[in-house]
């Protein structure tokens, strides 16, 4: 039985690798289009990874057939955009792969280019809701060295930081934003796809949340 689970594994991979070389390709020959939205909103979702929410123009290290920048610089990916023009920026499950030194003035640059009345919306792991699990089950590192340390299957998803809600919140206002509050994956606008930010971890057949959602408005 191991054996076959084994076997179908390695298969999956080998299938998964196939349709991503293609996506790639894809892109080298046609390039996707920018969404137009009304009231000429300008959404851009950084670090995207395989979700193409029409709405957004996306940025990703990876060349996705729908990624309209590749870049393994988050900043000089959003150069293009004039200050003070974005309406949304949205991050799921990405400001931890941005090293602790480096945090704010990755915040303080994307706060220039969000528009006035805009926002930054954030999913991070949530390092209280890992702390929990890691109580739960035992202590037992096992059971929460995904979520602290990324799954480090492929150069970029490694983790460098960690946030609370007090953190992220304090974080968010030192980089300029008026106010911070939650969002909900399931009742905010711009958001009808499922990624980090709404998903449960399972440790021992048990479901656990571990996303920290919080948006700062400038």
């Amino acid at each position: 039985m191991q054996l076959l689970k084994k076997i179908f594994r390695k298969i999956s991979r080998f299938i998964s690798e196939i349709f991503l070389r293609f996506d790639f390709l894809k892109r080298s020959v046609v390039k996707p289009k920018v969404p137009v939205n009304a009231g000429d909103k300008t959404y851009v979702h950084i670090g995207c990874g395989e979700i193409n929410a029409p709405e957004f123009i996306n940025i990703d290290a990876r060349p996705h057939s729908h990624v309209h920048i590749v870049t393994d610089d988050l900043i000089g990916g959003l150069q293009q955009f004039p200050d003070d023009s974005i309406d949304l920026v949205y991050m799921s499950h990405l400001l931890e792969h941005i090293s602790h030194r480096e945090v704010l003035s990755v915040v303080k640059n994307i706060y220039k280019k969000i528009a006035k009345e805009g926002v930054l919306r954030i999913g991070v792991p949530d390092f209280d809701y890992i702390c929990d699990i890691y109580t739960k089950n035992g202590k037992n590192m096992e059971s929460i060295i995904l979520p602290l340390m990324g799954a480090q299957d492929y150069p970029y998803n490694f983790h460098y930081g960690m946030f609370n809600e007090q953190s992220l919140t304090t974080l968010l206002l030192k980089a300029g934003f008026t106010s911070v509050r939650r969002w909900d994956p399931e009742t905010v606008d711009h958001h009808d796809f499922e990624d980090w930010s709404s998903r449960k971890i399972v440790v021992n057949d048990v479901e656990y949340p571990i996303s920290l959602n919080l948006e700062g408005v400038k």
